[in-house]
């Protein structure tokens, strides 16, 4: 499988804070950081992770044709490429179906555990300010 030229992808740089995408933003594109960390976060804003130098954000959107489900943020200072909608299909086109399979597979668990793990975080909230 060819390598992604990263010297062709648009480099963005994006100060600490900054909202790189938000939820329900289209997915139209995959992002691969080159540089700082960004902080991956759901809808109400319960902090699933962080990536830095060399990982990749935003394929579950394209891998399930679906919109953004998570917001992405610049935790530090950072500088994303953003690959493309049509860069990212002719590479999966190339991979073997039975890692599609997998990614695809794996991509819909993400988004299942992403929200359940944000029901239980809403769910804990109202607990504890019963407690208050």
């Amino acid at each position: 499988m060819a390598k992604i030229n990263q010297n062709k992808m648009p480099k963005t740089p994006y100060k600490k804070d900054a909202i790189i995408y938000a939820a329900n933003d289209r997915s139209d594109s995959v992002y691969l950081v080159h540089s700082g960390v960004v902080q991956i976060e759901t809808k109400n804003g319960m902090v699933l992770g962080e990536l830095g130098q060399g990982e990749l954000f935003g394929e579950v959107g394209l891998i399930t044709a679906e919109m953004r489900t998570v917001t992405v943020r610049a935790k530090t200072d950072c500088i994303v490429i953003k690959i493309s909608e049509p860069v990212f299909q002719e590479k999966m086109k190339q991979a073997d179906p039975i890692c599609y399979a997998i990614i695809r597979g794996l991509a819909l668990r993400i988004n299942d555990a992403n929200n359940l793990a944000e029901k239980y975080w809403k769910e804990l909230s109202i607990y504890k300010s019963l407690d208050q």
